[in-house]
């Protein structure tokens, strides 16, 4: 439905990774891929056009999309229709191609049809993004061969955003609540655990107010990602 219709928005990524873009291409197409830097849960009914995936979270997030384009090693397209009510479609553009030795992976994101949210739900996607591909480099990079574990927990804070912001990220990295916004990556800093634990930290992402990844080399290279969804800048959680 998508096809010489221009879309509604759009937002555009990459990311380079240190591996073969057939590793690339079975990490964004094979459910066990899927599994090692998207979602927890991730099935393929059939590779191939229209063939449907599905990512999930838990019982209560979780979504199916259908490839809309197959171009093995050089771009898989994934399509929701009606997402955003009738006419309406969100698509997930997957491009390979080599660059310096290296598998570059571009991701555009569009909105197609009538919805006047396009913006918010892009924008409310964009750090989301950043961290999966992030993850993507991670996984083929530091853990190929290995099965990692996805453990994800969503829970309301009644507190505005930039209040728990500044507490959860100085809570978890240390830094004092006035300086959280200053955080930068390639920033070292002790991570804390329940029970008054530590291990040393690498920030490897930070949206300031949105998103926060930190790499824990004594654990193997995992990876503690929070975000904070939603809301106004001074709304509840």
């Amino acid at each position: 439905m998508t096809k010489d219709v221009k879309a509604e928005r759009s937002l555009e990524m990459h990311v380079d990774v240190d591996a073969p873009v057939e590793a690339v291409w079975k990490a964004l197409t094979e459910a066990e891929g899927l599994a090692n830097w998207f979602s927890p849960i991730a099935k393929v009914s059939a590779p191939g056009l229209n063939g449907e995936v599905t990512a999930a979270w838990s019982d209560e997030m979780a979504f199916t999309v259908r490839v809309d384009a197959w171009e093995p090693n050089r771009r898989v397209r994934w399509i929701s229709e009606d997402i955003m009510g009738p006419g309406t479609a969100l698509v997930s553009d997957f491009h390979l191609e080599t660059a310096g030795g290296k598998t570059r992976v571009r991701l555009v994101q569009s909105g197609f049809g009538e919805f006047e949210g396009w913006d918010d739900f892009l924008e409310s996607t964009e750090t989301g993004w950043k961290y999966f591909l992030y993850n993507l480099s991670l996984y083929l990079e530091t853990h190929q061969g290995r099965t990692r574990r996805l453990i994800s927990e969503r829970i309301q804070v009644k507190a505005p955003r930039d209040a728990a912001w500044k507490h959860i990220a100085s809570a978890v990295t240390g830094v004092a609540p006035a300086a959280v916004n200053g955080l930068a990556v390639g920033q070292r800093v002790r991570v804390a655990f329940d029970g008054g634990s530590t291990t040393s930290g690498v920030v490897e992402l930070v949206v300031a107010g949105k998103g926060l990844a930190i790499r824990l080399p004594e654990l193997t290279d995992s990876v503690l990602f929070i975000e904070l969804e939603g809301g106004a800048p001074d709304s509840e959680e």
